[in-house]
């Protein structure tokens, strides 16, 4: 017979015994391995949410970054098609003359030019 310390109540040393805490024992690791697998799980879907977590943060600045250079793409365009039209003006020689006569102030022979905007 064994005693427990501090327990008036002893335990008898017979086979339903010793089935009874082999049984524990196994109940007892079963349940150790059971939240370790659990823990184990959720560490590796901690990781991985982790990582959705980050790789959507970077396709949003990704997105971001895609559309603020489709827009400066448009203005260039924009841009690109205006000096486009200039150069086919300055082709056109009654444009040219015309562009010299209001920026530049020059005149045919026999013209006057009188400023007005001062």
């Amino acid at each position: 017979m064994k005693k427990r310390t501090g327990n008036k109540v002893s335990q008898l040393d017979t086979p339903y015994v010793h089935k009874f805490s082999a049984d524990q024992q196994r109940r007892q690791f079963h349940k150790r391995r059971c939240q370790r697998i659990i823990i184990a799980f959720l560490v590796i879907f901690l990781v991985l949410g982790i990582q959705i977590v980050r790789s959507r943060r970077t396709l949003a600045k990704v997105n971001n970054n895609i559309a603020a250079c489709q827009t400066e793409l448009k203005d260039q365009q924009q841009t690109s098609r205006h000096l486009k039209y200039q150069i086919k003006l300055l082709h056109d020689p009654e444009y040219v003359q015309q562009v010299l006569r209001a920026k530049y102030n020059y005149s045919k022979k026999g013209e006057t030019i009188y400023n007005l905007n001062n």
